[in-house]
């Protein structure tokens, strides 16, 4: 069976196929969500980390249960963006019209991410989500490490040897060390690799039905997508 787990990175997303009979894991830059898709046409689940599902002037479920169940690591789930900003095209037009629609701005770092929700968000439809499924990194390593959030920031060496080694008693030695992470999937920094690799971890609990999901009975957005994070 081939499951991908998915990161953004920059210039696109990053992509690791698991073939769980052999246990390798193949690194692959995308430009776009849309090759992304053409490109696993027959993955048995697809696990990207981006909002799937977005609603207007409030906050999901899934973020609120994501930053609870994370307490230290809480920070890194950032606000889905409220969908009537994914047009803007500057920073200053989507906080301006963010104070205007929900009476408070949105950060430079969120409004980052916004073309990449945008890009997922304009493709996915609810017979497509059968097979791609919402993740979040640190809530993929919270699971793994039963339900316990990582002690250390992912972007030093102590967080990146902390994740690794969970990934490796996982998965086995196909899980890169740092040095070679830096190199796998450029322009992908050592940690994209191992929040794709984790990704791709749960998206083989999700084919095989061994997945849990935040909240436990999802809403849906307006298109009748599953506001849910996977894990």
């Amino acid at each position: 069976m081939r499951v991908v787990g998915v990161d953004g990175c920059p210039g696109g997303w990053l992509a690791v196929a698991y073939e769980t009979d052999d246990g390798s894991l193949v690194p692959r830059v995308h430009r776009s969500f849309a090759d992304l898709l053409a490109a696993e046409p027959d993955a048995a689940c697809v696990a990207i980390d981006i909002p799937i599902g977005l609603v207007e002037g409030e906050s999901r479920a899934c973020d609120r249960d994501a930053r609870k169940a994370l307490g230290p690591r809480r920070s890194s789930v950032f606000p889905a963006p409220d969908p009537r900003l994914l047009d803007a095209t500057t920073y200053a037009e989507a906080n301006q019209r963010a104070r205007i629609l929900t009476g408070a701005g949105v950060s430079a770092q969120a409004f980052g991410i916004y073309p990449k929700v945008r890009d997922v968000n304009r493709a996915m439809t609810s017979a497509l989500q059968r097979r791609v499924v919402e993740v979040h990194p640190e809530v993929c390593f919270w699971a793994l490490a039963g339900r316990t959030p990582m002690a250390f920031p992912k972007r030093t060496p102590e967080g990146f040897a902390e994740r690794r080694a969970l990934l490796v008693a996982a998965l086995g030695d196909a899980v890169p060390p740092r040095d070679a992470a830096r190199t796998v999937a450029r322009p992908a920094a050592p940690d994209d690799v191992l929040d794709a690799i984790a990704a791709a971890w749960t998206a083989r609990r999700h084919a095989e039905g061994r997945s849990g999901r935040l909240p436990d009975d999802p809403p849906l957005d307006t298109r009748g997508l599953r506001m849910e994070m996977v894990y």
